[in-house]
């Protein structure tokens, strides 16, 4: 990268090369492949409440399910922890086997 003092006669092809490093700039983002983003910044499901939340059900109706040994789930000391991909797995391979 070159630097130097610019003069008022300068000027216009100064602007030209920086309009055409731009544009080789914007075609190299365009050729680049972007990475798919997860939609759902949180993976996880946290206690009955949220799990209760999540499928939609009445509290009694989560702790039936979490208790029933249906879906996968973690705990650290008191607080249950699910995955929602494994939540929705589990449940999705129940309702196919019926």
């Amino acid at each position: 990268m070159q630097t130097e003092n610019l003069s008022f006669e300068k000027m216009p092809f100064a602007i030209s090369e920086i309009l055409a490093r731009v544009q080789k700039i914007e075609t190299l983002i365009e050729a680049t492949p972007t990475e798919t983003v997860s939609a759902d910044p949180e993976p996880f499901i946290y206690g009955i409440i949220g799990l209760a939340k999540f499928l939609k059900v009445s509290l009694p109706t989560a702790q039936k399910i979490k208790n029933s040994g249906r879906i996968p789930f973690s705990q650290a000391e008191r607080t249950i922890i699910f995955r929602k991909v494994e939540v929705l797995s589990a449940l999705s391979n129940k309702k196919n086997k019926r």
